[in-house]
This record gives structure tokens, C-alpha cells and sequence, in this order.
């Protein structure tokens, strides 16, 4: 059985791609940070590898609205992207990376590649960096929240978070199909429907706004108990999810 090759992509302003890699890293797979550049000056090929992932941080320092510039960068190489989301390859964009598949048109999905919705300025103004608890869809497709409890919980760190859809019927059309993966139990930052994080009609593009990585030992969250100081917490099951996936 190969070990799954996991991409971290990251540029200028990206702050949670150790993180990420190592959690990739943790629950199985051989991940690799690889800059955006290296992408465009085909160095490296994202079509090598089995898993995306897009971390969080604040790439290009957010300049036009969070996400822009990196989704601007992605645009060179937009067929490679879609061939890798097409063929059902695992991905996630965790925060600032959500922002960038919502920002490409990756998310929501549509046959154009469209953007059809964006995470906007939160309701209260400024940046929140908090824990939160999650409702998980239990009905969603995604691969990366399966077999997760009801309610998690798990950080955010934003000052973009809030989801907004205007096109009604594309709305209508994402919850009908249950694509909300991921909702939050008391909203932080007014986003429609309390929606928290989003996948593909296969299950397998996944971006939200929390951050799975920074819970994936006892040992990260505040009420930790003393006794289970190296038990895995519920965001290793995100990396998990994926590797198992590409395993079969």
C-alpha cells in the first residue's frame, strides 16, 4: 500500500503550513511545502501528488480581500487545478486556503469555475480568534468530517470568516445537496446559514473556516485533561479521513 504524497501549498504571508504538513504527516502520508512559484515555474507539478492542501495564514497579507492575489497566481495553472479536483484527489483550504478556493471558484462548485460566494469582513468588525463549536452535517458527501461527532470543537482565528452566497438558487441548490459539511452552533461572525465550511458535490474539496490542525492533540485545548495529554483530538480525524481515503 504507497503512502499518499500530500501537497502544502503556501506563499508570501502563509503561517500555518508546518502545521499542516505535519499533521498530513502524523496521520500517514508524505507531505511536502511547496510554493506557489515552484508551481508556476514548473518546478514541481501539483498533478504528482495525491492530496492539496491550502493552509491557513494571511497570503500576500490579505491585500484586496483575503485570498485574491493567491487565487490570481493559481489562475496560470487553472486546468492542472480543476484536472486535480475533477479526479477526485483529496483537498482542503483552511481559512485563509477556503478563502482561495472560494476566491478560484473551486468552491462552491460550478461548471465554470465560477465565484460564486466570498467570506467577508466578520459581523462584529475585527479579527476573532476563539474556540468554537461545530455542527457536523452528517448527511454532507465529505470525506474529511466523516465519522466525526455531532458537535466538535475546534479554533478560529479570522477577521474574514462570514460566508455569503447572493445567487439564491445556487444557495438553495448547496443545501438541498447538503455541501454544508460544516456549521457553527452559535454563529461568531454572521455567516448565512451558519455555514462554517463547504465540499464538492463528491465529497472530496472541503474548505472551513476553523482550524483542524490546531487540535489535533488533548494537549491544545484549554479544558485539556491532565490524563490524556497525548490522545489524538477530533482534528487529527480530518487529516486521517484523507489519507485513509487515498490508501482505499
Amino acid at each position: 500500500m504507497k503512502t499518499p504524497k500530500a501537497i502544502i501549498l503556501r506563499g508570501t504571508g502563509t503561517n500555518c503550513d508546518i502545521e499542516t504538513m505535519s499533521s498530513f504527516v502524523y496521520a500517514g502520508a508524505a507531505a511536502e511545502l511547496v510554493h506557489i512559484n515552484e508551481l508556476m515555474s514548473g518546478k514541481k507539478k501539483v498533478l504528482d501528488y495525491d492530496i492539496m492542501a491550502f493552509p491557513g495564514g494571511f497570503s500576500y497579507g490579505d491585500d484586496i480581500s483575503a485570498g485574491r492575489i493567491f487565487a490570481v497566481k493559481m489562475a496560470r495553472l487553472a486546468e492542472d487545478f480543476e484536472k486535480f479536483v475533477k479526479s477526485r484527489r483529496p483537498v482542503i483550504g483552511i481559512c485563509n486556503g477556503f478563502q482561495i478556493l472560494v476566491k478560484t471558484g473551486l468552491l462552491p462548485e460550478n461548471k465554470l469555475n465560477k465565484q460564486l460566494s466570498t467570506l467577508y469582513t466578520n459581523d462584529c468588525g475585527h479579527f476573532l480568534a476563539k474556540w468554537e463549536k461545530f455542527k457536523v452535517n452528517r448527511n454532507s458527501p465529505c470525506i474529511f468530517t466523516k465519522g466525526l461527532p455531532d458537535e466538535i470543537e475546534l479554533p478560529i482565528a479570522h477577521g474574514e470568516g462570514k460566508f455569503i452566497m447572493e445567487d439564491k438558487k445556487a444557495l438553495a441548490g448547496l443545501l438541498k445537496a447538503d455541501l454544508h459539511a460544516l456549521t457553527y452552533s452559535d454563529n461568531p461572525n454572521g455567516s448565512m446559514h451558519d455555514i462554517a465550511g463547504i465540499t464538492n458535490g463528491s465529497g472530496t474539496c472541503f474548505g472551513l473556516m476553523p482550524h483542524p490542525e490546531r487540535n489535533m492533540f488533548a494537549w491544545q485545548h484549554p479544558d485539556r485533561p491532565s490524563v490524556s495529554r497525548e490522545t489524538v483530538a477530533v482534528g487529527y480525524e480530518f487529516f486521517r479521513n484523507a489519507v485513509e481515503y487515498v490508501k482505499g
